[in-house]
């Protein structure tokens, strides 16, 4: 990774003279998505915050530690997925019908288990996002979260599971219904955190490297805007919520990147 060209274009982005330093975004982004999951997740007999502790301590027991198909990367989307589904259940919170509860729970949940034991571009994403599925599925019976019977609120794991693979990439299949299409949706706006340089233009960036020890940076820059211009998004709260912060500011920023570094 050829840092003395990455710093060249971050100072000519201006990149960094606003922001917190990566370690405090961290915290912050934990602490947010936290208070959100609890807030959000509602399982009778388990305390969400506690149920998030343990997500989280499941996540680096697995974790391959990649630079960014993180807890980071992860608490970014929990957060995301969150705000989607506020804005769709807005009508109706609180007060969910508890079938609505358990999609909701589902839903956050995929969110956060949907790159846990992430390689990378080491291996294709099925194979990532069977991994995860395989490990969310284990600690959900493990926890006794799951599905009942009873007319107790939990979780339904099929719903969980087919949520989760909905962000396998390339993408095979459009989303089946409005959470998926939060969820997807959601993994796919880092370009709009305050981190997004960092995240995208070197620790994605090094992620593809040991895929591609050859791939130039201003290449990667390329495939980046690219990748943004082309993304398609499904969800009303990307479309009603998100769309012009993405028009005004992910373009924006993947222009100006691959401007500077071919400068």
């Amino acid at each position: 990774m050829d840092m003395e060209i990455i710093s060249r274009v971050k100072e000519q982005l201006g990149y960094k003279l606003v922001r917190p330093d990566a370690g405090t975004s961290r915290v912050l982004k934990h602490a947010a998505a936290r208070q959100a999951f609890a807030e959000m997740v509602k399982l009778n007999g388990i305390n969400s915050q506690e149920l998030f502790d343990r997500i989280h301590l499941c996540f680096e027991e697995h974790s391959l530690k990649r630079p960014y198909h993180d807890w980071y990367h992860t608490c970014c989307v929990v957060e995301g997925t969150i705000q989607g589904l506020r804005y769709l259940l807005k009508g109706r919170l609180p007060g969910l019908s508890d079938t609505q509860q358990k999609e909701v729970n589902s839903t956050i949940l995929a969110a956060a288990f949907h790159d846990i034991g992430h390689s990378g571009v080491k291996e294709p994403d099925i194979v990532n996002v069977s991994r995860s599925i395989l490990i969310a599925h284990r600690f959900l019976v493990e926890a006794g979260i799951q599905d009942k019977d009873d007319r107790t609120v939990a979780v339904d794991i099929p719903f969980l599971l087919e949520s989760l693979q909905s962000t396998q990439f390339p993408f095979k299949r459009e989303p089946l219904n409005e959470y998926q299409a939060i969820l997807r949706d959601a993994d796919l706006l880092q370009i709009l955190e305050p981190t997004w340089f960092d995240d995208l233009y070197i620790n994605m960036y090094q992620e593809f490297l040991e895929g591609n020890p050859a791939l130039d940076f201003r290449q990667f820059c390329l495939n980046e805007m690219v990748f943004i211009k082309s993304a398609k998004f499904h969800s009303q709260w990307f479309r009603k919520e998100k769309y012009g912060t993405f028009l005004d500011t992910a373009l924006s920023r993947v222009e100006k990147a691959y401007s500077a570094v071919c400068s």
